[in-house]
């Protein structure tokens, strides 16, 4: 999968699918190969939202050197999760950054019971374990790119917290700052985003799953 960004609104890439700008890949993933990458049609993959489900199509690429194929995934989606990644999002806040207990969760991110308890708690189990990956990885890009960012000052309290799920979260609102200032068409982005460009980008440095 190459996570590949076409905005957060899923309804517009139903509707755009046909005149959506597919990037063609330049190397393929598997044996390295340089410009032999050719389109492979569509696949179908299917997003729960709260109170809707979604059949999208996702564009595949075949290297015709080793016939591998990868296909675009949407940063609106992670690898190995039916639900849409702001469901899943907000889920994640609520439960690390909002402290909230998981009767909580459940009452707050639910609707008629789904996503259910164990699929909520899955979620959360799975972003704490990957969470101190994930946060050295943003700490070593801001340290390489704005060493001015606070959140590398140890001893000060915009560093945030330290647990690792909380200091991740509070991490990717850094890596959104510094983001804004490199792409300018991040400039609308707000915090709403900070999943998608967390995700999009640990995604292309090879950090695995997310949640």
């Amino acid at each position: 999968m190459i996570v590949t960004d076409f905005g957060d609104d899923v309804q517009a890439y139903l509707d755009q699918v046909e005149q959506l700008n597919f990037p063609r890949p330049a190397v393929c993933l598997y044996c390295q190969v340089v410009g032999r990458m050719i389109g492979h049609g569509f696949y179908p993959r299917k997003a729960l939202g709260l109170t809707q489900v979604y059949g999208l199509s996702l564009k595949r690429w075949c290297c015709a050197a080793c016939h591998h194929t990868v296909a675009l995934l949407p940063s609106f989606l992670l690898s190995y999760r039916h639900y849409l990644l702001a469901v899943i999002q907000v889920v994640v806040i609520t439960r690390f950054e909002d402290v909230a207990t998981w009767v909580q969760v459940a009452q707050r991110c639910s609707v008629n019971e789904a996503p259910s308890p164990r699929t909520i708690g899955r979620w959360c189990d799975a972003f704490a374990e990957h969470a101190a990956t994930w946060w050295a990885a943003v700490q070593q890009t801001l340290a390489q790119q704005d060493m001015g960012s606070p959140l590398l000052d140890p001893l000060g309290e915009s560093a945030g917290p330290r647990d690792t799920p909380r200091a991740l979260l509070h991490a990717a609102l850094h890596l959104l700052a510094w983001a804004k200032t490199r792409w300018t068409e991040l400039a609308d982005y707000g915090l709403k985003d900070r999943f998608r460009v967390l995700w999009h980008w640990g995604a292309s440095r090879g950090l695995g799953r997310l949640i």
